[in-house]
């Protein structure tokens, strides 16, 4: 079966065809995932929250656009999402700590990617790792990162210069 063909089967309400083209496309969700979050556990987390986002809104899907960057954006989204949930958390945790007049240290929450270039992206801000991510190893136009992250095609120019402008810095620096 096409990849089309598949789309039109999920769309009648087959599992098994939205399951292909899942399969497809599995490992690249999984590999921008791990790029945002920086942790295994999270970015395959984030994976299932994108997939079963897509299958209850395999409906709304327009055949006319391409099904890997539909996916890809809702992983993109799914991954901003949980990222802000967890600065949100470890803002009240050391809050908290600061509170009851303790270190404002913050309790680990999975940390940078394996190898350089996962210490790399966590030096950068979500969104900045999400267009960088999304450009580069995605292969997304600015517009289409500006309509995922919903600002502005400059917008999303800026967020990739000041994140290259900070990897070539890192990588001059010798992290």
């Amino acid at each position: 079966m096409t990849e089309s063909e598949l789309i039109r089967s999920a769309q009648l309400g087959d599992r098994d065809a939205f399951a292909g083209l899942v399969s497809c496309h599995e490992k690249k969700l999984l590999a921008l995932c791990w790029n945002m979050m920086g942790d295994r556990e999270e970015a395959r987390d984030a994976a299932q929250d994108a997939m079963l986002q897509a299958f209850q809104n395999i409906d709304r899907f327009d055949a006319g656009r391409s099904f890997v960057k539909w996916l890809l954006g809702i992983g993109a989204k799914r991954c901003l999402d949980r990222l802000r949930r967890r600065r949100t958390f470890l803002k009240y945790f050391q809050d908290y700590g600061r509170e009851r007049g303790q270190p404002a240290a913050a309790p680990a929450m999975g940390g940078p990617g394996d190898g350089r270039a996962g210490r790399l992206l966590q030096k950068l801000s979500p969104r900045e790792r999400a267009a960088i991510s999304l450009a580069v190893f995605e292969d997304f136009s600015a517009r289409e990162i500006a309509d995922l992250q919903g600002c502005s095609e400059n917008t999303v120019r800026v967020r990739l210069f000041n994140a290259r402008m900070k990897l070539k810095k890192e990588v001059a620096d010798g992290l």
